[in-house]
């Protein structure tokens, strides 16, 4: 029994450090805010901050050229 975890040990150490790296993109989660005009005019009516967050986060996405 002892010899069996005594090679799985290395076994397990081996096998963790093969896994490969995923690239990171800076787009990665985001997506394009594309509410529709009824919906825009109701946000800069009552809501201008939140408007230009979400100008903000479009002005973002495409200076990264995510879309």
């Amino acid at each position: 029994m002892t010899r069996c975890l005594l090679l799985l040990l290395p076994l397990c150490a081996l096998i963790s450090g093969c896994q490969t790296p995923t690239p990171q993109n800076a787009c990665d989660g985001w997506q394009k805010l594309q509410p529709s005009l009824s919906t825009s005019v109701t946000i800069l009516q009552t809501d201008r901050p939140f408007a230009n967050q979400v100008a903000a986060h479009n002005r973002f996405g495409h200076s990264e050229k995510c879309w």
